[in-house]
């Protein structure tokens, strides 16, 4: 008999929802195949079969459960199994590891509060809350010193609910429909930080142009050695070095009282992969060499694709990248992801006419679009960052020169 848990995916992971089953309970697996997804506050994530066995199933799907518990077991054989049903009932939550069987948010609770009076619960938590209507001080956290995290509020009886309460009739919209979309794991994670982002920021937009030129020229000398880096590889690291010379950019509010600005440069890259939008995070990406960096992109591609990402690579981020490159877009207006104070999107390298020297030439221009958190940035800082970081992409050997780390 194998226990199946609910894996440590992170540090700060503390429990995820049973999104769903692939194997029927009592159906025959073999070793690596894929058993259920878990749905964690970042992410989505599929367990696949630690050995081959027959599956016995302990936790339903949308059952909140905490980090090692056990939703299942595969049991060696057809006796092992009845065996194991006789003992417990198919998709019963066990007890001991199971979180909040019980629904909460019913109750007068005290919520635990801050020296200041102030309700401890993430912003997350407090987003979808809001989105939901429910009084926090009626919900009960699971987090550290009982900090009302995300999955608490998802589990309050009443969070499947509109805000105003009332459940709508599934007649109320005679629209024909042609598919359905849950809103669930990564997309769930993106509907509430963008509806936050927009809620709780004052988000003002840059734009500018910058010659490509000797951006594509180094990246075809490299590629003649053998190297093949990345564009987004390359953004990252003349970004972070643009950042080490402008740190307040580098900068944040998390509880609303005072501005951080962060010493480590930890660059988060959106990427769009089967149709989920994640944005992993680079953790001192100016201290890593261009090719340590694309190595590490091509890595995270991978995983994303397993769905092996883990919530720690999703968090910790100081700074967003977004590149529209592959796209016909030159110039976009891209969302902050709070607590961060600034996001650069980055469009399309095509050719346009500019002046130089009194003359019309043709150059490959590329688009750069920095939105920022106007009650943390003022707009000439900004403006000067963009500049930087326009210089820099249009002289990268400089950039690689001056770097402190030689291997590229």
């Amino acid at each position: 008999m194998i226990e199946i848990r609910i894996p440590k995916l992170g540090l700060t992971m503390e429990n995820a929802v049973v999104a769903g089953w692939h194997v029927d309970e009592g159906a025959e697996v073999c070793h690596d195949d894929l058993l259920l997804t878990i749905e964690t506050d970042k992410l989505t994530f599929d367990i696949p079969a630690p050995a081959g066995g027959i599956l016995m199933r302990t936790a339903a799907q949308g059952d909140v459960c905490t980090v090692e518990a056990v939703v299942g077991y595969l049991a060696g054989d057809r006796e092992e199994y009845r065996r194991l049903r006789r003992r417990l009932p198919p998709s019963a939550t066990v007890p001991a590891t199971a979180v909040g069987a019980a629904p909460l948010g019913m109750g007068a609770l005290s919520a635990p509060r801050t020296a200041g009076g102030r309700i401890k619960a993430s912003p997350l938590a407090r987003a979808v809350a809001a989105e939901r209507g429910l009084d926090l001080s009626r919900i009960e956290g699971s987090g550290p010193g009982g900090r009302i995290v995300r999955a608490d509020i998802l589990r309050s009886a009443d969070a499947r609910l509109p805000a105003s309460g009332v459940q709508p009739s599934a007649d109320a919209d005679t629209r024909p429909v042609l598919r359905r979309i849950p809103i669930t794991g990564a997309r769930r994670l993106l509907f509430e930080s963008m509806h936050r982002s927009m809620a709780d920021t004052a988000q003002f937009s840059l734009h500018t142009d910058a010659d490509a030129g000797a951006l594509q020229d180094l990246r075809g000398r490299l590629k003649d050695e053998g190297l093949q880096i990345s564009y987004n590889a390359m953004l990252i690291k003349i970004t972070a070095a643009a950042l080490r010379k402008h740190p307040d950019i580098n900068a944040g509010v998390v509880w609303g009282n005072e501005i951080l600005v962060w010493k480590n440069v930890n660059i988060g890259l959106a990427m769009h992969i089967d149709g989920v939008l994640v944005v992993p995070v680079f953790r001192s990406a100016d201290a890593l060499s261009l090719r340590q960096i694309n190595t590490r992109i091509n890595a995270c591609m991978r995983r994303i694709k397993r769905k092996r990402l883990s919530p720690d690579e999703l968090t910790g981020g100081t700074f967003t990248i977004t590149n529209l490159g592959f796209t016909d877009v030159d110039h976009f207006t891209p969302i902050l992801r709070p607590p961060e104070s600034a996001v650069l999107g980055v469009g399309r390298i095509v050719e346009k006419p500019v002046a130089a020297q009194g003359r019309i030439v043709v150059r490959p221009m590329v688009g750069l679009s920095l939105t920022v958190d106007h009650r943390i940035i003022d707009g000439a800082p900004a403006a000067r960052f963009l500049h930087t970081l326009k210089q820099m992409l249009e002289n990268p050997d400089a950039v690689l020169q001056d770097s402190d780390v030689a291997d590229l």
